[in-house]
């Protein structure tokens, strides 16, 4: 059997719920990802971005951007099977552009979330967690944002994650509307870099 082959599988749902309660622990850096809807819009834009990235890069920054602190893990064990867990997180998020770009549904419109304010949460870490996937390679995606007309389709995560003033000056239908397009403007982002790389 080939030994890669478990890290091409899902995660089951006892899997899921134990990266998550990761996320949400004391052992993480302070300015760590802290939400399992960070993670699915970071793996998002990495996937659908201009360059493959290693999994030591993209790993290492969801603890720190700056790279300078990881995570306390209890045991080498722990962070062996944290890191196995991302990986295979990103392999079906690889493998759902791969087979059905156009099937994509960003985490939030996945799960069902107890309160409106909960979801809205989720929409905004979400949206954070693609905006930092693109200045893991900033330099990568400036082709993409030199457009005007392409440049567009980054928009809804820049405001939607609140890293700008922009979001404050929106209409609750405005952003609502702007919610609705992220989806296609994220798959439209992927046809974009698939048919402009070298």
């Amino acid at each position: 059997m080939n030994p890669s082959l478990p890290l091409l599988s899902p995660l089951s749902v006892e899997e899921f719920a134990q990266l998550k309660s990761f996320l949400l622990s004391d052992l993480r850096p302070e300015e760590s990802f802290s939400s399992i809807e960070m993670v699915d819009g970071y793996m998002t834009a990495l996937t659908v971005g201009p360059e493959v990235i290693k999994p030591d890069i993209w790993i290492s920054y969801i603890w720190n951007q700056e790279k300078s602190e990881g995570p306390c893990f209890s045991s080498p064990e722990e962070e062996k099977v944290i890191g196995e867990l991302l990986v295979r997180y990103m392999h079906t998020t690889e493998k759902q552009f791969h087979a059905d770009p156009d099937g994509f549904k960003p985490m939030f419109e996945r799960v069902k979330y107890s309160t409106k304010q909960e979801k809205e949460k989720a929409i905004e870490d979400w949206a954070l967690g693609f905006t930092i996937g693109i200045e893991l390679k900033h330099e990568s995606w400036k082709p993409l944002f030199a457009n005007e007309e392409t440049g567009m389709l980054g928009m809804p995560m820049l405001i939607l994650s609140k890293v700008t003033d922009d979001y404050k000056a929106l209409k609750k239908e405005e952003i609502s509307d702007m919610v609705t397009l992220l989806p296609d403007f994220v798959v439209k982002i992927y046809y974009y870099w698939k048919n402009n790389k070298l």
